[in-house]
């Protein structure tokens, strides 16, 4: 919701228009007039019996009438008491007292009818009752209407029809008293509204913040390792680092162009999606860092940012589970696929770049080979170097011999051809 949409209420009744707003401040106001709705008619229990004896030393009236409508009024407030207790939702609380004040307003009217003496009381009386309204109870602006409304036509009944008419002065003094009560109630309804918006907004907008700054957070960690965004929101820069062991992989799905030229731009985002959040669950398993995907190609590296000495063994478990991986899949898809895999292990410079949309990556020969050794690589193979498979922990690999590196010289290398081998503690 914007901002001016908080304050748009019906102009009658005041109540927002917003169904969530108008519930949320009803929820709240309930908690606190209700008490005050309680001890409101409590005082009204007491006021009523106190009337049945004070009334007829002031007014000739018959004791049982003014009994029955005393008491009558003083149990309709016990009643009041109770039922304001069980009235949760402040609409119900303000109709258990505005039924009261009308009711009240009316008991005092009948009196005076039936006194057949005169009316000099029924104004104090009914001001009483209105005080009651607007200050004890504290009714909402449509309820203090509702309410005044219905004892000030009584009183004007009461006035044309008394054995003492009363005059038009005695309506204006007692319906302009009214009507000052209601348009402080109105007003007061009003700004006591404007706050609650105002102050919905700022907490509106404080958790549309909080929600943002998590979600940035989120994002944050998802780009970057949280070390390296941890030092970043400290305002560190530029962020850069030189690890002396690292071990790189690279793997690529062979003939996925021609593959993704036969499937449906869905189909295609929908195989890679499934493939790469596989590869991402295994690099959390195997507590090592992806630093991103290009295209097919998927790159993760071990011993970065977080120093480590068995990363070579770890890296290429992840390597052979990857291969598993999309076997597996190829096999539920009916899909021609097929990984490369290429690692080796050495020293990298790791890093932020950008400004605007952060990038978490590695530099140096480490990666050059192990990139070259992942496209020099076999179809549903791992392809490592003979530094990673020293410290592979015992993977079974067949020696392939030296082999040329384009900028690099020859190399040797080992390959595994399939998931049989030992996974390292």
């Amino acid at each position: 919701m914007d901002g001016s949409a908080a304050w748009t209420r019906d102009p009658l009744t005041l109540r927002f228009l917003d169904p969530g707003l108008e519930r949320d401040f009803q929820t709240e106001l309930a908690t606190t007039t209700g008490p005050q709705m309680r001890v409101g008619a409590a005082v009204a229990v007491g006021l009523w019996l106190l009337a049945d004896l004070v009334i007829p030393t002031a007014i000739v009236i018959d004791q049982s009438v003014v009994t029955v409508i005393c008491v009558g009024m003083a149990i309709a407030n016990l009643v009041g008491v109770v039922a304001s207790g069980w009235a949760t939702t402040l609409d119900r609380q303000q109709l258990i007292g505005c039924a009261l004040n009308a009711l009240a307003g009316l008991a005092v009217l009948a009196l005076i009818e039936l006194s057949g003496a005169t009316d000099r009381y029924a104004a104090p009386a009914l001001l009483l009752i209105a005080i009651f309204a607007f200050v004890v109870i504290r009714l909402r602006f449509v309820f203090a209407l509702v309410a005044a409304a219905t004892y000030l036509a009584g009183y004007v009944f009461v006035l044309a029809t008394g054995p003492i008419p009363g005059t038009a002065l005695d309506i204006f003094l007692v319906g302009g008293s009214i009507l000052a009560g209601l348009s402080a109630t109105n007003v007061l309804e009003r700004r006591t509204r404007d706050v609650f918006a105002q102050r919905w907004l700022i907490e509106q907008q404080a958790a549309e913040l909080a929600e943002a700054h998590a979600t940035s957070e989120r994002l944050l960690v998802n780009v970057l390792p949280s070390s390296v965004a941890e030092r970043l929101k400290g305002g560190e820069t530029p962020i850069a680092d030189a690890y002396a062991d690292a071990t790189v992989l690279f793997a690529d799905l062979v003939g996925f162009t021609p593959l993704a030229a036969s499937l449906s731009p869905a189909e295609t985002v929908g195989l890679l999606d499934r493939l790469f959040s596989a590869f991402d669950d295994l690099a959390e398993r195997h507590g090592l860092e992806k630093i991103k995907t290009i295209g097919d190609a998927y790159m993760v590296v071990g011993g970065v940012p977080e120093v480590s000495a068995d990363h070579p063994a770890r890296v290429v478990a992840m390597g052979l589970d990857m291969l598993r991986t999309v076997e597996t899949i190829a096999h539920e898809t009916g899909r021609q696929l097929d990984l490369r895999v290429g690692v080796h292990t050495g020293p990298v410079v790791a890093g932020v770049i950008g400004t605007t949309k952060f990038s978490y990556d590695l530099w140096g020969d480490t990666v050059n080979v192990a990139s070259r050794l992942e496209s020099h690589g076999l179809a549903g193979a791992l392809q490592m170097s003979e530094a990673t498979w020293l410290r592979s922990g015992g993977v079974r690999a067949e020696r392939r011999g030296p082999i040329e590196l384009k900028g690099r010289g020859t190399l040797d290398v080992y390959v595994v051809r399939r998931a049989d081998h030992i996974r390292p503690d």
